[in-house]
């Protein structure tokens, strides 16, 4: 590759993530002069997929937003399920859930880069608690509800009539509007006489990062809802998808061949290191524009009129000092879990996630934070169907748990492994399920991000702990390209991209025209 110091740059967008890799795709059609960089050697930044190997690198030089990271490998008990080699396993920094209802979703089809994807369902929702049975399938339907034997049936009604309001909730802000900051396990009991036992499912349905204190009656309903309506969209069964082969690391790397095929230069392992002039003439404009010159962690400098990031990515902007700190963890498992996959139904296709929650009340804290609110863990059993561990001999098929709660390290790993070893001791199988491999790490994130566009700089906030696609970051992605473009866009042409056939079309018209 030649160099690029002294070069000119139209945009130059540091880190490879979910929000950099759609914004370069978006722009990718723009003819706009892009050079991509990212200080890591890998693409997809917070939202990578690692390797074995990888992992054990990435804890060594941890960074921006994450910390604590440590590898654990317990000794092996049975000598017949043994890790299988480094590169068959792809660890999903970033393992989110996609609801069929994200808008995420139609613009990968939009933009033309659907069928570089592989979704795969999210199957049976469970939620754990201190009784007998101590984990409990989360009904999805009506019918499920009514033929649940451990719910009397006056609950069955109450359930029912929660269920017919939470469909159109917004439309009845007079039931809610003023209790919107009320604790939902509150609402629930006051306005719908449900009791506690009967609430537990809707904390799997949430999918709460925080304690029930601050789980919000708006909070809840509105993710209730989503959850809701996208059942059956792409199918029955489900409500959810994972992209195949590491989680959203593989959207960003689509995003990022997408940005390739239109023109943009990339640099892995290359970083900015800071601004050389933040006035610098353009040497390419003849309007005496005024473009930033930065200096790159590889000693080349170069100059950009625009310039789009994380914060982590940029150390000229401006730091977030009200970051939540979330403990999490990937766990490889001695056995495939096959209980917590049965089929989703009739015509369904097979399950390759299974969601477990741990409400907070099904946890609790020893020694000095005994009396602390406990939030709920929530983890993700993903399947060797996700690409992400080894297929194949029964003694290599394995399963990933990701585990998350919004504690710090010191706390929050304590409360991930009990929650682990809790599930695992559930299994009837013999011998029973062990922790081959674990990664513990900790992640700064951002209760509401926010995009910040100062001076043609725009910085991406840390992400939401929340562990379901937040179709927010759309809207965020879609505002940086809309200043980027400037009025020089189309229409709402955000990721929408003309099909090869409306191009080919569109020449024949030309011609016949003429």
């Amino acid at each position: 590759m030649e160099s690029i110091d002294g070069s000119n740059w139209d945009v130059l967008i540091a880190g490879t993530g979910i929000q950099e890799s759609l914004l370069v795709l978006a722009l990718s059609k723009s003819g706009k002069k892009i050079l991509h960089i990212d200080e890591n050697a890998y693409y997809g930044g917070s939202e990578a997929a690692l390797s074995l190997q990888d992992a054990e690198e990435w804890c060594k030089n941890t960074r921006s937003s994450f910390s604590n990271a440590t590898i654990e490998v317990p000794a092996e008990d049975n000598k017949s399920t043994k890790l299988g080699f480094s590169r068959a396993y792809s660890l999903a920094l970033a393992p989110h859930i996609i609801y069929t209802q994200s808008a995420l979703l139609p613009l990968l089809v939009s933009s033309r880069v659907d069928q570089q994807l592989e979704f795969l369902a999210v199957g049976s929702w469970f939620v754990y608690s201190k009784d007998d049975p101590a984990l409990s399938r989360v009904p999805s339907t009506r019918e499920d509800i009514f033929s649940d034997q451990n719910i009397d049936p006056r609950s069955k009604r109450s359930l029912m009539k929660f269920l017919r309001f939470v469909g159109d909730y917004e439309n009845q802000e007079d039931v809610w509007k003023e209790h919107a900051q009320m604790p939902f396990h509150d609402f629930l009991s006051t306005h719908f006489k449900l009791p506690a036992m009967v609430q537990a499912p809707f904390s799997a349905l949430i999918l709460s990062p925080y304690p029930p204190s601050k789980t919000t009656t708006a909070y809840a309903l509105a993710r209730i809802s989503r959850h809701l309506r996208s059942m059956g969209l792409f199918g029955p069964g489900f409500a959810a998808v994972v992209p195949k082969w590491g989680g959203l690391a593989e959207v960003a790397q689509v995003g990022c061949r997408g940005g390739a095929v239109g023109g943009a230069v990339y640099m892995l392992g290359t970083g900015v290191d800071g601004i050389v002039d933040n006035g610098a003439a353009d040497d390419d404009d003849d309007d005496d524009a005024t473009v930033t010159q930065y200096k790159l962690t590889n000693n080349n400098s170069v100059k950009t009129r625009w310039t789009a990031g994380s914060e982590d990515a940029l150390p000229h902007t401006p730091r977030d000092t009200s970051a939540i700190p979330t403990s999490r963890s990937i766990s490889i498992i001695s056995s495939p879990l096959k209980s917590l996959f049965p089929p989703l139904g009739e015509g369904s296709p097979p399950s390759a996630v299974a969601v477990v929650v741990f409400p907070s009340s099904s946890l609790s804290l020893e020694g000095e934070h005994s009396e602390a609110e406990v939030p709920p863990v929530n983890l993700f059993i993903h399947s060797s169907e996700t690409g992400e561990c080894p297929t194949g001999q029964s003694n290599c098929i394995k399963a990933i748990i990701y585990a998350s709660t919004t504690r710090s390290s010191h706390i929050g790993f304590k409360l991930l492994d009990k929650a682990i070893t809790s599930l695992l001791q559930q299994s009837l199988e013999s011998p029973q399920p062990q922790v081959l491999w674990r990664m513990h790490y900790e992640q700064q994130c951002t209760e509401q991000p926010t995009l910040s566009i100062n001076d043609k700089t725009i910085t991406f906030a840390k992400p939401p702990p929340d562990l379901a696609f937040d179709d927010d970051i759309l809207e965020q992605v879609k505002e940086a390209w809309k200043a980027i473009m400037n009025g020089e866009e189309e229409g709402d042409g955000f990721l929408k991209f003309p099909s090869r056939e409306d191009l080919v079309g569109g020449d024949e018209e030309e011609e016949n025209a003429l």
